[in-house]
């Protein structure tokens, strides 16, 4: 099931990302941004093709109320039981996807996958996809998602979670340092690629298919699955309504200021959420224990032979010991 909820909300990066780069899309909706892209020569700062706050806010705005949904969640859930609430979620989302697709003034649709996105558009320029180059190229890399989370839904159970979180943080690493590399020769600070070669567009796409394909497998469903997993049943709710909270916030800001970073940092953008990779890596070999096979009610010893989540739960245990101790002497 959380793979399922990871490969929906994959669709909703993806196709809906390439959507919103296409042309007649910025024509109907944003033709300020249409105008500044068109306008704009091959040899020109392709960095800042698309540096628009009023875009981006109109997207990432979506994730505010993203937001406000996850933090009241725990208390609908409780009030109406997890079953209710989740058949008026997927009711909202129906409505919310007929409304997308009926209405000619409304689609808002949200950025996609910000980081990558500009890798999209260098090989949009020499692929050979015509006018429709967004979407098909999102077609491309989307087509990536169901299978990779088809893999993780396989292997996870097999290898384990932090298996799968330390490969894919690898790869996407990996990946970035490619990208960086490409977009650095080819773009360098100018943001002036010239004529690029059909091999390198081809190239860049494979790049990111399998960037993809290492978070599909990885990072995307585990994201929902390991919480679930991690908190005790008395705070699950309230705990997972704060991660979706932490999780909504922090793709807000991403996808705010993500076109405006790109127009300053230019290719060294990568770069940077490559350190985030780095550290995120990290951080689940040194902190994450292994939760595969773990029942539920038995998650707490897991955390109590921690190297070095167990100080604290030894400690805290010292503390209640002694204060009850204290207490029955006063008594």
């Amino acid at each position: 099931m959380a793979a399922s909820g990871g490969l929906i909300f994959g669709y909703d990066h993806g196709v809906s990302g390439g959507v919103t780069l296409m042309d007649s899309f910025l024509k109907r909706f944003f033709p300020s941004v249409y105008e500044q892209e068109s306008n704009l020569k091959p040899s020109s700062n392709q960095y800042c093709k698309f540096n628009s706050q009023i875009l981006t806010l109109c997207t990432s705005s979506l994730y505010i109320s993203a937001l406000i949904a996850g933090l009241a969640a725990s208390n609908i859930t409780r009030v109406l039981g997890r079953r209710t609430t989740m058949i008026i979620g997927g009711m909202f989302f129906v409505s919310g996807a007929l409304l997308n697709g009926l209405a000619m003034h409304i689609w808002m649709l949200i950025v996609g996958r910000l980081l990558l996105g500009f890798g999209i558009g260098c090989a949009n320029q020499t692929i050979g996809f015509g006018s429709q180059a967004s979407l098909m190229s999102a077609a491309i890399i989307g087509s990536f998602k169901p299978i990779s989370i088809l893999i993780s839904i396989f292997v996870v159970d097999k290898f384990g979670r932090r298996a799968l979180f330390l490969e894919g943080g690898a790869q996407m690493l990996i990946c970035q340092i490619i990208m960086t590399i490409a977009i650095g020769v080819t773009f360098g600070t100018s943001g002036n690629p010239g004529a690029l070669p059909t091999l390198y567009a081809i190239t860049v796409v494979d790049v990111i298919c399998t960037y993809v394909s290492g978070f599909a497998w990885s990072w995307g469903p585990l994201g929902w699955l390991v919480p679930s997993e991690i908190f005790p049943l008395e705070i699950r709710s309230a705990a997972q309504s704060i991660t979706v909270g932490v999780n909504m916030t922090c793709t807000f800001f991403i996808a705010q200021l993500f076109t405006a970073m790109l127009c300053h940092f230019k290719f060294g953008l990568f770069i940077f959420f490559g350190c985030f990779v780095v550290i995120m890596t990290f951080f689940i070999y040194k902190f994450l224990p292994e939760t595969k096979g773990i029942p539920l009610e038995e998650m707490h010893m897991v955390w109590k032979k921690h190297p070095f989540w167990g100080k604290f739960l030894e400690s805290e245990n010292n503390k209640i010991q002694t204060t009850n101790t204290n207490t029955k002497a006063s008594t």
